[in-house]
């Protein structure tokens, strides 16, 4: 008769007695459980190809080798039905870096050491509006190719193609991630950001995710309808936020700060992308409420660090929002996205802006406003956007402790806001900003880390949606027949994979059956055949 062994984990499982360094090259297949006691090396580009799953378990380290050519720079490309479940702890965050960063050493590089490995790359099937290729451009869904990459195939893929019809598409949960010192140069103006997110959907869970020192923009969009919370964009030599092709989403929680050497926009939003925009039915609607955006420094000198470039049909609403220490100006809205503002397609509200480069008075509307259109935001009173100091606790960019972006008491950050819509994503605050009285990337970010960030006030936000703490449920099971059912209470906000293996090891050949179920909160099945010989069953929480 069949044995069953039924064991329930919160993480991903056992591991081994030893740790190992471990060289990953190619294409995963299957599924792939990295654990936190091994070092992992990227070789090169890897790729997670359709239906991989790969998990990544808390505390783990991931480094890539420093290669020459576009075609050997390591990167992490999780592809068009691939999953990534990168779960980390504000105690024990997922790392990526270079293989030059020695992770026990918090002071073995520059604090700005840019472009040593490429970064993470995920390709979804959501929907683009336009795309750069010319083929994809005129397909129907509409994809494109990152960054303009090679369109060979690997194991029969396009695995740079992204986009498609399905906005709910998911790829995973990336969460406490802290990815550090890349975006490589592929070519003359194309480099890896430190996250690039190309037709990713809903689906997709991506919060506390921290890029640190990347040679290109920290974060970019390119359309899809993922929804983010709690991004860390620092010290990165271009844009802290890049949205393109038709991004539509939710996002809250954003926090930039940018250094005097190496830096561009604090957000370049494009709508469409430069050159072939042709004002698609496609909107780039995407809303942002509580960022705090901190420059390279008043008066740090260099060109082109302005807090916003609006152009190319975008039509971002951005609220309850901190910009201030910029090297240049504010904003600049081009006249295509500038009808969209007109329309109320697209809005900036109830946001403070303060330092800015210029003139006998920086600090006013016209200094402010880059392109006359953008005076909108100020000569229209009911957009409540006020020139006025934020009062943050501490601006400062070295390893001193200095930074602390908490409003002070007093402040005027502290009230005012527009409360979100309470539609189960956006946590209901009233102030402004990325901070209030918690400071939520004090424990798991570089910031954090290499001493530049304060760690007064550190901890978990108690405003936190769609993350409850993981409640072990208990775990029934009946046999009938030829099959077994296996049942457990459930989480709203936490999924379940249930996982089997052969033989229990040092290390089991655990294997997802079937796909994550959602939790409803209420008890969920799992049945399954039995079978002739022994087998064992974990369920997963995430």
């Amino acid at each position: 008769m069949k044995k069953i062994l039924l064991s329930l984990l919160a993480v991903l499982a056992i591991q081994s007695a030893h740790a190992a360094t471990i060289n990953i090259s190619g294409a995963l297949t299957g599924t792939n459980n990295w654990i936190s006691i091994n070092t992992y090396i990227l070789n090169g580009p890897v790729y997670a190809l359709s239906n991989v799953v790969l998990n990544i378990e808390a505390g783990t380290v991931i480094k890539g080798q420093t290669n020459a050519t576009a075609a050997t720079i390591s990167a992490l490309f999780i592809t068009r039905g691939a999953k990534i479940y990168a779960n980390g702890t504000a105690n024990s965050p997922i790392i990526f870096t270079s293989v030059l960063d020695n992770t026990d050493d918090p002071f073995d590089l520059s604090l700005y050491q840019r472009g040593l490995w490429g970064g993470v790359v995920l390709l979804g099937n959501a929907k683009i509006n336009t795309a750069g290729n010319a083929e994809g451009n005129a397909a129907n869904p509409k994809f494109d190719v990152y960054e303009g990459l090679s369109a060979n195939q690997v194991h029969g893929e396009f695995v740079h193609r992204f986009g498609g019809n399905n906005d709910d598409d998911n790829s995973g949960v990336f969460r406490y991630v802290s990815i550090r010192h890349g975006g490589k140069v592929l070519e003359s103006s194309k480099e890896i950001n430190g996250l690039s997110m190309g037709g990713v959907g809903r689906g997709t869970t991506i919060e506390f995710v921290e890029t640190y020192a990347i040679a290109d923009d920290g974060f970019e969009f390119f359309g899809g309808t993922v929804n983010t919370k709690y991004l860390v964009s620092a010290f990165n030599d271009d844009d802290a936020f890049d949205a393109d092709e038709g991004y539509n989403g939710k996002n809250q929680f954003w926090f930039s700060i940018q250094e005097p050497g190496a830096r561009d926009k604090g957000f370049e939003l494009n709508g469409e992308p430069d050159g072939i925009g042709v004002n698609a039915a496609h909107k780039a609607k995407f809303t942002v409420y509580n960022a705090t955006a901190i420059g390279a420094g008043t008066n740090s000198g260099g060109a082109n660090n302005n807090t916003f470039n609006i152009k190319g049909y975008a039509s971002p609403s951005i609220y309850n929002s901190i910009f201030t220490e910029y090297a240049q100006r504010g904003i600049a809205i081009d006249a295509t996205s500038f009808t969209n503002f007109t329309l109320g397609d697209a809005d900036l509200r109830n946001n403070l802006w303060w330092g800015f480069t210029g003139g006998s008075n920086p600090n006013s509307m016209t200094n402010i406003c880059t392109t006359t259109n953008a005076q909108i935001l100020f000569t229209d009173l009911s957009r409540s956007n006020s020139i006025v100091n934020p009062l943050l606790r501490g601006i400062g960019r070295l390893d001193n402790g200095m930074l602390d972006p908490r409003p002070q008491t007093g402040s005027p950050a502290l009230t005012g806001g527009l409360t979100p819509p309470n539609d189960g994503f956006y946590a209901q605050t009233s102030h402004r900003g990325a901070f209030n009285t918690v400071n939520w990337a004090a424990d798991w970010t570089a910031l954090a880390e290499y001493r530049i960030l304060n760690g007064a006030g550190g901890g978990v936000p108690t405003a936190t949606v769609n993350v409850p703490a993981i409640v072990a449920p208990t775990l029934s099971f009946v046999t009938s027949g030829g099959s077994i059912t296996l049942e457990c209470a459930s989480q709203i906000g936490r999924t379940y994979q249930l996982q089997s293996a052969d033989s229990l090891g040092t290390l089991p050949g655990w294997n997802n059956i079937g796909a994550p179920v959602a939790g409803t909160g209420a008890n969920i099945n799992f049945v399954q055949p039995i079978g002739a010989t022994n087998a064992f069953y974990q369920i997963m929480v995430q």
